[in-house]
Protein backbone atom coordinates (compact mmCIF):
# COMPACT_ATOMS: atom_id res chain seq x y z
CA UNK A 1 0.00 0.00 0.00
CA UNK A 2 1.61 3.61 -1.25
CA UNK A 3 2.26 5.51 1.93
CA UNK A 4 -0.27 8.20 0.91
CA UNK A 5 -2.64 5.75 0.46
CA UNK A 6 -2.02 4.60 4.83
CA UNK A 7 -2.32 8.50 4.88
CA UNK A 8 -5.40 8.96 4.10
CA UNK A 9 -7.08 5.93 5.92
CA UNK A 10 -5.35 7.10 9.28
CA UNK A 11 -6.57 10.09 8.70
CA UNK A 12 -9.59 9.28 8.05
CA UNK A 13 -9.76 6.97 11.23
CA UNK A 14 -8.87 9.73 13.69
CA UNK A 15 -11.68 11.46 12.29
CA UNK A 16 -13.95 8.84 12.60
CA UNK A 17 -12.96 8.41 16.17
CA UNK A 18 -13.94 11.89 16.96
CA UNK A 19 -17.30 11.39 15.16
CA UNK A 20 -18.00 8.51 17.50
CA UNK A 21 -17.52 10.56 20.54
CA UNK A 22 -18.89 14.16 19.46
CA UNK A 23 -22.23 11.80 18.04
CA UNK A 24 -22.83 10.32 21.54
CA UNK A 25 -22.37 13.22 23.46
CA UNK A 26 -24.63 15.47 20.90
CA UNK A 27 -27.61 12.80 21.35
CA UNK A 28 -28.26 14.72 24.68
CA UNK A 29 -28.50 18.40 23.28
CA UNK A 30 -32.28 16.53 22.03
CA UNK A 31 -32.66 17.28 26.10
CA UNK A 32 -32.29 20.90 26.05
CA UNK A 33 -35.46 22.20 24.10
CA UNK A 34 -38.00 20.42 26.76
CA UNK A 35 -38.25 23.74 28.44
CA UNK A 36 -39.11 25.60 25.33
CA UNK A 37 -37.01 26.56 22.45
CA UNK A 38 -35.31 29.89 23.91
CA UNK A 39 -33.99 28.13 27.08
CA UNK A 40 -32.65 25.08 24.49
CA UNK A 41 -30.92 27.21 22.23
CA UNK A 42 -29.29 29.03 24.78
CA UNK A 43 -27.73 25.65 26.46
CA UNK A 44 -26.71 24.49 22.96
CA UNK A 45 -24.72 27.93 22.01
CA UNK A 46 -23.47 27.16 25.68
CA UNK A 47 -22.08 23.42 25.21
CA UNK A 48 -21.89 23.34 21.45
CA UNK A 49 -20.12 26.47 20.81
CA UNK A 50 -16.21 25.78 21.58
CA UNK A 51 -16.38 22.73 18.79
CA UNK A 52 -18.38 24.65 16.12
CA UNK A 53 -15.74 27.38 16.35
CA UNK A 54 -12.78 24.71 16.27
CA UNK A 55 -14.09 23.14 13.40
CA UNK A 56 -14.62 26.12 11.74
CA UNK A 57 -10.54 27.34 12.28
CA UNK A 58 -9.08 23.81 11.63
CA UNK A 59 -11.31 24.44 8.23
CA UNK A 60 -9.26 27.85 7.66
CA UNK A 61 -5.73 26.39 7.73
CA UNK A 62 -3.56 24.23 5.26
CA UNK A 63 -4.39 26.40 2.28
CA UNK A 64 -0.47 26.99 1.60
CA UNK A 65 2.78 25.53 2.13
CA UNK A 66 4.93 28.03 0.34
CA UNK A 67 4.59 31.50 -0.89
CA UNK A 68 5.80 29.91 -4.92
CA UNK A 69 2.93 29.55 -6.99
CA UNK A 70 3.00 26.72 -9.83
CA UNK A 71 3.84 27.36 -13.65
CA UNK A 72 1.12 26.78 -16.14
CA UNK A 73 0.15 23.28 -15.67
CA UNK A 74 1.68 22.53 -12.43
CA UNK A 75 0.34 21.19 -9.77
CA UNK A 76 0.83 19.68 -6.22
CA UNK A 77 -1.62 17.12 -4.53
CA UNK A 78 -1.67 16.89 -0.48
CA UNK A 79 -3.04 15.28 2.14
CA UNK A 80 -3.29 17.88 5.07
CA UNK A 81 -4.90 17.34 8.57
CA UNK A 82 -5.32 20.57 10.13
CA UNK A 83 -6.01 20.39 14.36
CA UNK A 84 -8.16 22.92 15.66
CA UNK A 85 -7.19 23.51 19.70
CA UNK A 86 -9.79 24.25 22.41
CA UNK A 87 -9.01 27.36 24.78
CA UNK A 88 -8.91 26.73 28.14
CA UNK A 89 -11.28 29.30 28.73
CA UNK A 90 -14.09 27.42 26.55
CA UNK A 91 -13.98 24.51 28.06
CA UNK A 92 -16.84 25.03 30.66
CA UNK A 93 -19.76 27.42 30.73
CA UNK A 94 -21.55 29.09 33.60
CA UNK A 95 -25.58 27.62 33.75
CA UNK A 96 -26.57 30.71 35.56
CA UNK A 97 -25.45 33.62 33.07
CA UNK A 98 -27.45 32.09 30.26
CA UNK A 99 -30.16 33.88 31.31
CA UNK A 100 -32.38 30.84 30.85
CA UNK A 101 -36.04 31.32 31.59
CA UNK A 102 -37.98 27.82 32.33
CA UNK A 103 -34.87 25.78 33.64
CA UNK A 104 -33.19 26.14 36.78
CA UNK A 105 -30.12 24.35 38.34
CA UNK A 106 -30.71 22.10 41.03
CA UNK A 107 -29.63 23.79 44.20
CA UNK A 108 -26.32 22.32 45.43
CA UNK A 109 -25.20 21.19 41.67
CA UNK A 110 -21.91 22.83 40.70
CA UNK A 111 -22.88 26.38 38.44
CA UNK A 112 -20.23 25.35 36.24
CA UNK A 113 -20.72 22.87 33.24
CA UNK A 114 -18.38 21.08 30.79
CA UNK A 115 -18.63 22.30 27.05
CA UNK A 116 -18.72 19.47 24.35
CA UNK A 117 -14.86 20.04 24.76
CA UNK A 118 -14.30 20.28 28.44
CA UNK A 119 -13.82 17.57 30.87
CA UNK A 120 -15.72 13.79 31.27
CA UNK A 121 -17.63 15.24 34.38
CA UNK A 122 -21.34 14.82 34.43
CA UNK A 123 -22.86 18.65 34.54
CA UNK A 124 -25.57 19.89 36.92
CA UNK A 125 -28.93 17.96 37.22
CA UNK A 126 -31.60 20.92 36.19
CA UNK A 127 -35.46 21.60 36.99
CA UNK A 128 -38.20 22.79 35.13
CA UNK A 129 -39.73 26.06 37.02
CA UNK A 130 -42.67 27.46 34.93
CA UNK A 131 -46.17 28.43 35.81
CA UNK A 132 -45.98 26.73 39.52
CA UNK A 133 -43.93 23.44 37.72
CA UNK A 134 -41.16 22.34 39.11
CA UNK A 135 -39.40 18.81 38.95
CA UNK A 136 -36.02 17.85 37.64
CA UNK A 137 -35.82 17.33 33.99
CA UNK A 138 -31.83 16.30 32.94
CA UNK A 139 -28.42 16.54 33.63
CA UNK A 140 -26.44 18.51 31.24
CA UNK A 141 -24.09 16.12 29.54
CA UNK A 142 -20.21 15.52 30.05
CA UNK A 143 -17.45 16.90 27.64
CA UNK A 144 -15.40 14.53 25.31
CA UNK A 145 -12.41 15.23 27.39
CA UNK A 146 -10.61 16.11 24.28
CA UNK A 147 -10.06 19.89 23.39
CA UNK A 148 -8.25 18.90 20.02
CA UNK A 149 -10.16 18.74 16.59
CA UNK A 150 -8.78 17.48 13.61
CA UNK A 151 -10.24 17.79 10.12
CA UNK A 152 -7.87 15.59 7.19
CA UNK A 153 -8.71 17.16 3.46
CA UNK A 154 -6.80 15.90 0.27
CA UNK A 155 -5.95 19.20 -1.28
CA UNK A 156 -5.27 19.86 -5.36
CA UNK A 157 -3.66 23.05 -6.71
CA UNK A 158 -2.69 23.82 -10.61
CA UNK A 159 -1.27 26.71 -11.54
CA UNK A 160 -2.41 29.00 -14.67
CA UNK A 161 -1.07 32.05 -16.35
CA UNK A 162 0.30 35.12 -14.38
CA UNK A 163 1.68 33.23 -11.56
CA UNK A 164 -1.92 32.51 -10.13
CA UNK A 165 -3.07 28.94 -8.60
CA UNK A 166 -6.82 27.55 -7.98
CA UNK A 167 -6.83 24.86 -4.83
CA UNK A 168 -9.76 22.56 -4.80
CA UNK A 169 -9.81 20.62 -1.36
CA UNK A 170 -12.24 17.50 -0.31
CA UNK A 171 -12.94 15.21 2.24
CA UNK A 172 -15.25 12.11 1.19
CA UNK A 173 -18.23 11.55 2.90
CA UNK A 174 -18.33 8.75 5.42
CA UNK A 175 -20.99 7.65 7.67
CA UNK A 176 -21.07 6.08 11.20
CA UNK A 177 -24.41 5.41 13.34
CA UNK A 178 -26.39 7.35 11.14
CA UNK A 179 -24.34 10.16 11.02
CA UNK A 180 -22.83 11.70 8.05
CA UNK A 181 -20.09 14.28 7.65
CA UNK A 182 -18.90 15.57 4.45
CA UNK A 183 -16.63 19.10 3.11
CA UNK A 184 -15.13 20.94 0.18
CA UNK A 185 -13.36 23.91 -0.49
CA UNK A 186 -12.28 26.04 -3.20
CA UNK A 187 -9.72 28.76 -2.76
CA UNK A 188 -6.91 30.74 -4.97
CA UNK A 189 -3.35 31.90 -4.68
CA UNK A 190 -1.63 34.78 -6.60
CA UNK A 191 1.46 36.07 -6.75
CA UNK A 192 2.65 39.59 -5.66
CA UNK A 193 6.03 39.34 -6.19
CA UNK A 194 5.56 39.52 -9.90
CA UNK A 195 4.70 42.82 -9.95
CA UNK A 196 7.42 44.22 -7.49
CA UNK A 197 10.64 44.67 -9.32
CA UNK A 198 12.85 44.79 -6.20
CA UNK A 199 11.46 41.58 -5.55
CA UNK A 200 11.57 39.75 -8.69
CA UNK A 201 15.19 39.91 -7.95
CA UNK A 202 15.11 38.15 -5.27
CA UNK A 203 14.74 34.88 -6.61
CA UNK A 204 14.56 32.44 -3.36
CA UNK A 205 11.91 35.04 -2.15
CA UNK A 206 8.17 35.12 -2.84
CA UNK A 207 4.95 36.97 -1.99
CA UNK A 208 1.56 36.23 -2.51
CA UNK A 209 -1.88 36.55 -1.80
CA UNK A 210 -3.90 33.49 -0.97
CA UNK A 211 -7.96 32.95 0.30
CA UNK A 212 -10.28 30.18 0.45
CA UNK A 213 -13.72 29.20 1.10
CA UNK A 214 -14.42 26.02 2.58
CA UNK A 215 -17.96 24.05 3.94
CA UNK A 216 -18.68 21.45 5.92
CA UNK A 217 -21.76 19.43 6.08
CA UNK A 218 -22.88 16.84 8.87
CA UNK A 219 -26.07 15.22 10.00
CA UNK A 220 -25.84 13.80 13.52
CA UNK A 221 -28.52 11.46 14.81
CA UNK A 222 -30.00 11.83 17.66
CA UNK A 223 -32.58 9.52 19.97
CA UNK A 224 -34.88 11.22 22.67
CA UNK A 225 -38.16 10.65 24.12
CA UNK A 226 -40.24 11.98 27.37
CA UNK A 227 -38.28 9.51 29.52
CA UNK A 228 -34.85 11.40 28.56
CA UNK A 229 -36.52 14.32 30.18
CA UNK A 230 -38.13 14.00 33.35
CA UNK A 231 -41.48 13.57 31.95
CA UNK A 232 -42.40 9.94 32.85
CA UNK A 233 -45.59 9.76 34.04
CA UNK A 234 -46.85 13.22 32.53
CA UNK A 235 -49.78 13.43 30.23
CA UNK A 236 -49.29 13.35 26.27
CA UNK A 237 -50.68 15.47 23.74
CA UNK A 238 -53.48 13.18 22.29
CA UNK A 239 -52.04 13.75 18.56
CA UNK A 240 -48.49 11.88 19.64
CA UNK A 241 -48.06 8.40 18.65
CA UNK A 242 -45.66 5.58 19.01
CA UNK A 243 -43.62 6.97 15.20
CA UNK A 244 -43.12 10.62 16.81
CA UNK A 245 -39.77 10.62 18.29
CA UNK A 246 -38.09 8.01 15.30
CA UNK A 247 -37.04 11.01 12.49
CA UNK A 248 -34.45 13.19 14.95
CA UNK A 249 -31.30 14.74 13.81
CA UNK A 250 -29.22 17.60 14.19
CA UNK A 251 -28.22 19.10 11.14
CA UNK A 252 -24.78 21.24 11.21
CA UNK A 253 -23.53 23.76 7.94
CA UNK A 254 -20.35 25.30 8.56
CA UNK A 255 -18.45 27.78 6.39
CA UNK A 256 -15.08 28.90 6.71
CA UNK A 257 -13.92 31.98 4.66
CA UNK A 258 -9.89 33.51 4.70
CA UNK A 259 -7.31 35.67 3.09
CA UNK A 260 -3.92 35.54 3.95
CA UNK A 261 -0.52 38.18 2.98
CA UNK A 262 2.13 34.98 2.60
CA UNK A 263 5.85 34.79 2.23
CA UNK A 264 8.58 31.99 1.60
CA UNK A 265 11.99 31.56 0.95
CA UNK A 266 12.41 28.65 -1.19
CA UNK A 267 15.68 26.94 -1.41
CA UNK A 268 16.08 23.58 -3.28
CA UNK A 269 15.49 21.26 -0.39
CA UNK A 270 13.54 23.43 2.50
CA UNK A 271 11.04 26.26 2.61
CA UNK A 272 10.15 28.55 5.41
CA UNK A 273 6.83 30.60 5.14
CA UNK A 274 5.18 32.47 6.88
CA UNK A 275 1.50 34.48 6.80
CA UNK A 276 -0.89 37.01 8.03
CA UNK A 277 -4.43 37.89 7.69
CA UNK A 278 -7.97 36.81 8.47
CA UNK A 279 -10.80 34.51 8.97
CA UNK A 280 -14.39 34.44 9.58
CA UNK A 281 -16.67 31.23 10.45
CA UNK A 282 -20.37 30.44 10.79
CA UNK A 283 -22.33 27.63 11.64
CA UNK A 284 -25.84 27.19 10.57
CA UNK A 285 -27.18 24.63 13.10
CA UNK A 286 -30.29 22.72 13.12
CA UNK A 287 -32.95 20.26 15.10
CA UNK A 288 -34.83 18.83 12.79
CA UNK A 289 -37.51 15.90 13.77
CA UNK A 290 -40.13 16.05 16.52
CA UNK A 291 -38.63 16.53 20.38
CA UNK A 292 -40.46 16.01 23.94
CA UNK A 293 -41.53 19.54 25.06
CA UNK A 294 -43.28 19.64 28.72
CA UNK A 295 -45.92 22.76 28.13
CA UNK A 296 -48.15 24.28 31.05
CA UNK A 297 -52.00 23.26 29.64
CA UNK A 298 -54.97 25.06 32.57
CA UNK A 299 -52.11 24.30 35.25
CA UNK A 300 -51.37 20.67 34.07
CA UNK A 301 -48.30 19.83 32.88
CA UNK A 302 -48.06 18.01 29.04
CA UNK A 303 -45.99 16.60 26.84
CA UNK A 304 -46.10 18.20 23.51
CA UNK A 305 -43.76 17.22 20.52
CA UNK A 306 -42.37 20.45 18.93
CA UNK A 307 -41.29 20.01 15.65
CA UNK A 308 -37.91 21.35 13.91
CA UNK A 309 -37.61 23.64 17.20
CA UNK A 310 -34.38 24.80 16.70
CA UNK A 311 -32.24 26.94 13.64
CA UNK A 312 -29.92 28.87 14.67
CA UNK A 313 -26.51 30.52 13.42
CA UNK A 314 -23.39 30.72 15.34
CA UNK A 315 -20.20 33.02 14.22
CA UNK A 316 -17.23 33.65 14.74
CA UNK A 317 -14.65 35.82 13.68
CA UNK A 318 -10.93 34.39 14.24
CA UNK A 319 -8.08 36.73 13.39
CA UNK A 320 -9.97 39.85 12.33
CA UNK A 321 -9.04 43.58 12.23
CA UNK A 322 -8.39 43.59 16.33
CA UNK A 323 -6.73 40.21 16.46
CA UNK A 324 -5.03 39.32 13.24
CA UNK A 325 -4.17 35.23 12.30
CA UNK A 326 -0.34 34.82 12.29
CA UNK A 327 1.02 31.77 10.78
CA UNK A 328 5.09 30.20 10.60
CA UNK A 329 5.99 26.89 8.89
CA UNK A 330 8.54 24.68 7.19
CA UNK A 331 8.03 22.08 4.54
CA UNK A 332 11.06 19.92 2.97
CA UNK A 333 10.90 18.66 -0.99
CA UNK A 334 12.52 15.57 -1.60
CA UNK A 335 12.35 15.09 -5.18
CA UNK A 336 8.80 15.26 -5.94
CA UNK A 337 7.36 14.45 -2.38
CA UNK A 338 6.85 17.34 -0.15
CA UNK A 339 6.00 17.21 3.56
CA UNK A 340 5.36 20.72 5.39
CA UNK A 341 4.17 21.41 9.64
CA UNK A 342 3.05 24.89 10.31
CA UNK A 343 1.38 26.37 13.51
CA UNK A 344 -1.28 29.33 13.11
CA UNK A 345 -2.20 31.55 15.77
CA UNK A 346 -5.49 32.79 16.31
CA UNK A 347 -8.48 32.71 19.08
CA UNK A 348 -8.05 28.38 18.17
CA UNK A 349 -4.86 27.84 17.39
CA UNK A 350 -4.43 25.37 14.44
CA UNK A 351 -1.41 22.71 13.85
CA UNK A 352 -1.03 21.71 10.37
CA UNK A 353 0.46 18.39 8.79
CA UNK A 354 0.67 17.43 5.23
CA UNK A 355 2.33 14.95 2.82
CA UNK A 356 2.05 15.20 -0.72
CA UNK A 357 3.67 15.34 -4.09
CA UNK A 358 4.28 18.84 -5.94
CA UNK A 359 5.63 18.65 -9.92
CA UNK A 360 6.46 22.78 -10.76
Amino acid sequence: MKPTIKFIIILLFFQYGLSFQISAQVNSIGTFVSAGTEDGEKLIKGYLTPYLNAFGASMTGGWYNTAKSHKLGGFDLTVTLNTAIVPNGSKSFDVDGLGLTNLTRVAGSEAKSPTIAGKKDQGPMMQYDFNGYTNNAFELPKGIGNPYIPTPMLQLGIGLIKETEIIGRYMPTFSISGSKISMWGIGIKHSVSQWIPVLKKVPVLHVSVVGGYTRLKSNVAIAVDPSDIGANGLALDPTINNQTWTDQQMKLETGSLTANLVVSADLSVISFYGGVGFASTYTNLKLQGNYPMVTIDNTVPTVMASKDPIDIKVKNQDGGVTKPRYNLGMRLKLAIITIHFDYTRANYNVITAGLGISFR
